[in-house]
């Protein structure tokens, strides 16, 4: 009988969900909220799948990491990489609970890729996991894959967008599936602590924000928790968020605003310009390779900085393949998409201008910046030097593109419907948690499930234990 059972929903939150809890549409969630200690999760800073997931695992900022979003801008050396998971540093809950003798699973959490050794059993989550190699024992992936047709991602998830059936037909089943293996694992083995997680929800809420597919999405998402509940009544769950959504009304090209402003200087005539003149795209080659069922292959041979050099159909360049078309002599900002911002003019005049004018930012009426941070506000860790400099809390209903090549500075949404917000979803229940509500820090989960087994919290771990029968609770 596990003692403490995780559910992570990637991109969950009250402000997008709670219409349906209120309308009896998600009995489940009804119940947990009812008799259960619930409220906002606040992510770190940027609010994103990657470093957050990674935030709550290990109770650390992410300056102790080494990861501070998709991408890790190396200004020194004049790169960028996209990292996996042997780029964090910092162990996880899992890891702690497996030294203590406890048996621990883990399944579809991102940011887990290649999963490791723990004393029982780990399924990396997408997006950035392989459809092969991505389970640990690594028997465990032809069980899931003959018994449960286990997949990461869909295998057509390139065509996800408006009116993509099929794409979404495969994402409810692959969300159940999620739930199917969770209880088939629970039965099979004897977990003191399993997680399951639900990635795919967010792709749905990216494309389809407000859209009624998402709405199904949720009511598997809330069948599956009923199950487990009734199934393990004894069992403590803490469902959390990595971040929260809101639509996206106005898409703002950071990268273009600092080329307008001369902060950022690209070259002319490189690989990536030359390959989008001739046709070469990457939205093509990844549709040719998905047709040809060569995707998976290419993604694990072939380098991603390479991989990133080819520009999307509308000429935009993201990720590692920025690198090469940057002018890093002449350039003052390099700009990470939903935030991060490394400067190479250090000066404290040039930083203070530019945080006043981004948060003067407008379009249409509407605030595009919420508020700047400098690395010191948010911070703190052996990797501090190579965090970025300043930190932007996008507005409600903004998305910031870190892509270069962006057509114009601000545009209408197109692809994406829905972005990240800081404010996240947070529930405890079970026996000895106090009915009501009360917000918390992503941090302060990964200390809270440790004293659920008397370990004590580690002395690095930034978050604090969450006491659920105090004051603090609003009844």
């Amino acid at each position: 009988m596990p003692k403490v059972i995780v559910i992570g929903l990637d991109g969950g939150s009250w402000n997008y969900i709670q219409k349906w809890i209120d309308e009896g549409k998600m009995p489940a969630f009804k119940k947990l909220q009812t008799g259960g200690t619930w409220g906002v999760l606040m992510s770190q800073l940027p609010p994103v799948t990657s470093p957050n997931w990674k935030c709550f695992s290990t109770g650390l900022n992410p300056a102790k990491l080494g990861v501070f979003w998709w991408e890790n801008v190396d200004v020194k050396n004049r790169k960028i990489f996209v990292p996996n998971a042997k780029s964090f540093t910092g162990k996880e809950i899992f890891d702690y609970l497996s030294e203590a003798g406890y048996r621990v699973g883990v399944v579809d959490m991102p940011t887990t890729y290649p999963p490791h050794k723990i004393n029982g059993i780990m399924v990396s989550g997408g997006p950035d996991a392989m459809e092969s190699g991505f389970t640990y024992p690594a028997a465990l992936e032809n069980l899931l894959k003959s018994k449960f047709d286990y997949a990461v991602l869909p295998h057509n998830i390139s065509y996800m967008g408006q009116g993509a059936t099929e794409v979404i037909e495969e994402i409810y089943r692959l969300i159940s599936v999620r739930f199917q293996v969770a209880e088939y694992l629970l039965e099979q083995g004897k977990f003191d602590f399993f997680m399951v997680a639900v990635y795919l929800i967010n792709v749905l809420q990216h494309y389809h924000w407000g859209d009624e597919v998402v709405f199904k999405a949720w009511q598997i998402i809330d069948e599956g928790v009923g199950r487990l509940m009734a199934k393990y009544p004894e069992a403590k769950f803490y469902f959390m968020s990595d971040h929260g959504t809101n639509e996206i009304k106005i898409k703002f090209n950071i990268s273009s605003w600092l080329e307008e402003k001369g902060y950022l200087k690209l070259k002319q005539n490189t690989a990536t310009s030359k390959l989008g003149k001739l046709g070469i795209t990457k939205t093509r080659a990844t549709k040719w390779l998905t047709t040809l069922g060569l995707k998976d292959f290419v993604k694990k041979v072939v380098p991603k900085n390479l991989q990133q050099m080819l520009p999307d159909d509308v000429g935009h360049i993201q990720f590692a393949g920025k690198a090469e078309s940057i002018d890093w002599d002449n350039s003052q900002v390099i700009a990470s998409g939903q935030g991060p911002l490394y400067l190479l003019n250090k000066d404290e005049a040039f930083k203070e201008k530019l945080i006043k004018e981004l948060e003067a930012l407008e379009h249409n009426g509407m605030r595009i910046v919420k508020k700047v941070y400098k690395k010191e506000e948010v911070y703190s860790g052996q990797f501090f030097d190579l965090a970025p400099d300043l930190i932007v809390d996008q507005a409600p209903n903004t998305h910031f593109s870190g892509s270069l090549g962006g057509n114009g500075v601000f545009e209408a949404p197109a692809h994406w419907k829905g972005e990240n917000e800081r404010r996240g979803l947070f529930l405890a229940y079970g026996e000895g948690i106090k009915a009501g509500k009360m917000d918390t820090s992503i941090l302060n989960l990964a200390p809270t499930i440790l004293n659920e087994f008397g370990i004590p919290k580690p002395e690095q771990m930034d978050g604090e234990v969450v006491e659920f029968d105090n004051d603090s609770i609003i009844s």
